[in-house]
């Protein structure tokens, strides 16, 4: 086994389809073998925004709630990091939960994966360069989810599972992208 994978749901809205996509991904990875899966949806999180009195960089957490985060990012051999495109961007959530740490993700083995009315390319790019920067290795293929017509009356996706079956392809190439660099990672 390559270790414990993180998969982290970044959208934290009221309503939203993120958990949807997460659901039906995670079973798509997980019948792909190989890996454990924990999902970590940032909305039950609940990290408030960044509130430590030190650098992240320094790695001197004084609150619990950084100390519980950053155990389960060191504690992981990787992350999926699924992100909604809000207004041509990544959602406060998802910048704030990286922000909380730094030492933890650099050389972390990561996917990201993306979804909007337009798959959330423009997101996607923005937080590529985001991710890069405290270190993480990436994946090569890009996963932006195009949703556009996929919603139903209650704003909830009507079918989760066909949208992932659709893309399964690029995501199943992502998923032995990051299973690769895990275990490179592994073998230094």
């Amino acid at each position: 086994m390559s270790g414990d994978v993180l998969f982290i749901v970044g959208s934290v809205r009221p309503v939203r389809v993120g958990d949807q996509l997460g659901e039906h991904i995670v079973k798509l990875f997980e019948d792909a073998g190989d890996a454990r899966i924990t999902m970590v949806d940032l909305r039950e999180l609940a990290l408030p925004f960044l509130d430590e009195p030190k650098m992240p960089a320094l790695g001197k957490y004084e609150h619990e709630h950084t100390k519980r985060w950053s155990d389960q990012v060191a504690g992981s051999s990787a992350v999926v990091i699924l992100t909604p495109e809000y207004n041509w961007g990544y959602p406060a959530s998802v910048k704030n939960a990286v922000d909380y740490l730094y030492k933890e993700w650099k050389d972390k083995p990561a996917l990201l994966i993306s979804y909007g009315g337009g798959g959330g390319k423009r997101c996607y790019e923005q937080l590529l360069q985001v991710l890069g920067r405290v270190g993480m290795q990436l994946a090569e293929t890009r996963v932006n989810i195009v949703l556009r017509d996929a919603y139903g009356d209650d704003d909830r996706l009507k079918d989760a599972a066909a949208i992932v079956d659709r893309e399964s392809d690029v995501l199943i190439k992502a998923w032995q992208e990051l299973q690769a660099l895990i275990a490179n990672k592994d073998e230094l």
